[in-house]
């Protein structure tokens, strides 16, 4: 039986500056992640705030990061995790189709996108719903879409869709954008994105894949059919946690509560980036939870050993 030093749940940002932190004290570090590493920066097509890089494309900072972790000699492989529970001073890590065991456990699965929870929403989902337009915007290249949410991400990826799409309309249930006034004046200067506020929407619609989106406006209490070919939702986010269920506590929403050291109420389990309970969740912002939560980590394993 192999024991890791550090096994580390989840490969995007936080995930991987924690085992580069781990890796740099000489501690034995795998991640596992379900899907590509990146996380969530993947659902992203331009990020303009990261130090040193001025304006910089997602999937190449994602790929520079991944490159990193690779000529760090560190492994990365893809698993999903169902359960992990705690053996005398050891934890077992179960997957799918094996079980991995370590002395200390940084979790950084981050968020998973929110549904709007409206009538037909599961049933055109990647038939027309979409949770990320990066991923899917060509797939409607020359169509009408609409992107649901009113914050920067939401709007972010409405500037991206709208170079590829014919036209696209904003539908937010708000009065106003709650995104930053430097992307809302972009956004309502340009001439091919229409914006719905104060308007929900109550109901997806179509055949074989989305032809329409019912929406609401809240001030007349009218109803009227949106068509589209395609549909983005950008309503929040949830905590990626429910494999934790009958390990640890969360709060009511999902997030993990750890203190300044990301040190979790189990001992040896450390959580870092959007997972956990915070205020801010930025790209700067889990890099720096993933170095704290690695350095916290290797003090628990040389105490142990």
């Amino acid at each position: 039986m192999i024991i890791e030093d550090v096994l580390i749940v989840g490969a995007g940002p936080a995930g991987m500056m924690a085992a580069l932190y781990a890796k740099k004290a000489n501690k034995n570090v795998l991640i596992l992640d379900k899907s590509m590493p990146g996380g969530r920066i993947r659902s992203t097509y331009q990020i303009d705030n990261y130090l040193g890089f001025g304006q910089v494309n997602a999937e190449e900072l994602v790929q520079k990061m991944i490159n990193h972790i690779t000529d760090s000699n560190i492994r990365i492989e893809k698993a999903l995790v169902t359960k992990i529970e705690r053996i005398d001073s050891s934890f077992v890590v179960h997957c799918e189709k094996t079980v991995y065991y370590s002395k200390a456990i940084i979790l950084a699965t981050g968020t998973k996108p929110k549904l709007l929870g409206v009538e037909n929403e599961e049933m055109y989902t990647a038939k027309g719903i979409s949770y990320c337009a990066v991923c899917d915007g060509r797939f409607f290249e020359g169509e009408n879409v609409v992107m649901i949410g009113g914050g920067d991400s939401a709007l972010e990826e409405c500037l991206y869709l709208v170079e590829l799409a014919k036209r696209v309309t904003i539908i937010h249930e708000m009065e106003r954008f709650t995104a930053s006034e430097s992307i809302v004046e972009k956004v309502l200067k340009h001439d091919r994105i229409d914006v719905l506020l104060n308007t929900s929407v109550i109901k997806f619609e179509g055949h074989e894949s989305l032809e329409g989106v019912w929406v609401l406006d809240k001030k007349t209490d009218l109803s009227e059919l949106i068509p589209c070919a395609g549909a983005f939702v950008y309503v929040g986010n949830n905590a990626d946690t429910t494999f934790l269920s009958s390990f640890m506590k969360t709060d009511q929403t999902g997030y993990i509560k750890v203190n300044q050291e990301m040190a979790t109420q189990i001992p040896g389990v450390f959580a870092c980036g959007d997972v956990t309970k915070k205020d801010y969740r930025f790209i700067v912002t889990a890099i720096s939870d993933g170095a704290i939560a690695a350095l916290s980590a290797v003090k628990y394993i040389d105490h142990l050993n």
